[in-house]
Order: C-alpha cells, then structure tokens, then sequence
C-alpha cells in the first residue's frame, strides 16, 4: 500500500468515526462524555440538541436571568434567590437513578451551610405528584421547585447536552460561576467543586 493510499483510508476512518461520534451522541445522548472538559466540550459544540426557540443556554460568566418556577404548593418562585449567597441549583427527576442517588449528598451538604452559607436548590424536572412521592420517602432538606417549562429552566441554566442530574453554582452577583453534568461521586467532591477558585 502507497502512502497516499494509507493517508485516505485513515481519514476516510476518521471522518466515518466522527460521523458515527454524532450520530450516537443525538440518537442517545451524550452518555459519559461530559466527564471530561474535552468530552464535554465535544458534546455540548459538536451535537449539542436543539433548544427551544428563544432559550439560551448560559455559559459561565453569564448573569442568570430571574425564572419563575413552581414549588409543590403551587406557589411562584424566583430562580435564583441568591439573597447575597451563592447557590447551587440541581436539575434532577425523580426517575433518574443517579440523581436519586446524589441527593443524600446535597441534602448534608445543605444542612451544613446554615443560613449563611451556600444555598441549595432542587428543580425536579418531573410533575408535582411524582416528585412529592419521591419527596415523601427520600425527604430532603433543601426548597424544591418544579421546572414547569419543559426543560428550558435547566437549558437556561447551562444545561446545554439535558443530562440529569446538573448543578449549576450562581454566584451571590447572580453569575454562572461553574457547571456539572452528572452526579457527584462523593460529599469530598461536591465540597470541592463548591469551593474552586
């Protein structure tokens, strides 16, 4: 084999590799690729899903703009109420294993900052039934609220890939200072990623 030969079969197997790469990430989602600054900026620029129109997904740096949302009673809230503190926003649904999972860490996460410390938040992308049920045997500690407008809460809140769980810390100015897909492995971890410059 000449080398002009070897040089197209390789980029004829790069470029099938990338279209496969994007195909699997918009029929399936992203699966682990976030896990990683490469794999997430792979995921979020080269197959991101299509937002609604007029949604934009924040970066960080960006102020959050106010969202309305509903808490379980039915009562409008403002997302985020920083009141001064930063607050960590988390995505999540009541059918998601892994952000079930994470939420006992969130939960003494918030029980530990007091009033003065980092507020945590949960926007259950889930009807209000099925989030209290879950709510009634996993109790958390922290305020819940539903992400009624199909999603676009956690897009405009840099969720650009729809991945659950996702937490977004808001700085006290109102700023999207860092995001997460996934869940945090441990309460060390979630201490961390707050805490990062």
């Amino acid at each position: 084999m000449t080398l002009r030969t070897t040089l197209l079969v390789l980029c004829a197997a790069a470029l099938a590799g990338s279209a496969g790469l994007i195909l699997s990430i918009r029929s399936n989602g992203p699966g682990a690729l976030p896990a990683t600054p490469t794999g997430r900026w792979l995921a979020e620029h080269i197959a991101p899903p299509q937002a609604a129109p007029g949604v934009r997904a924040a970066n960080e740096g960006d102020i959050i703009g106010q969202l309305a949302l509903t808490d379980l009673d039915g009562n409008l809230r403002q997302l985020p109420a920083t009141r001064g503190h930063r607050a960590l926003i988390n995505v999540w649904a009541s059918w998601c294993g892994p952000c079930r999972d994470e939420m006992p860490l969130l939960s003494g996460f918030a029980n530990a900052q007091g009033t003065d410390g980092v507020a945590v938040v949960g926007v259950a992308q889930d009807d209000a039934a099925s989030t209290r049920v879950y709510l009634l045997q996993t109790p958390v500690n922290y305020p819940i609220l539903l992400d009624d407008t199909k999603g676009r809460a956690g897009i405009r809140l840099g969720n650009r890939l729809g991945v659950l769980p996702y937490s977004a810390l808001i700085g006290a100015d109102g700023r999207l200072l860092r995001r997460k897909y996934g869940p945090f492995a441990s309460a060390e971890a979630l201490k961390a990623w707050v805490s990062a410059p």
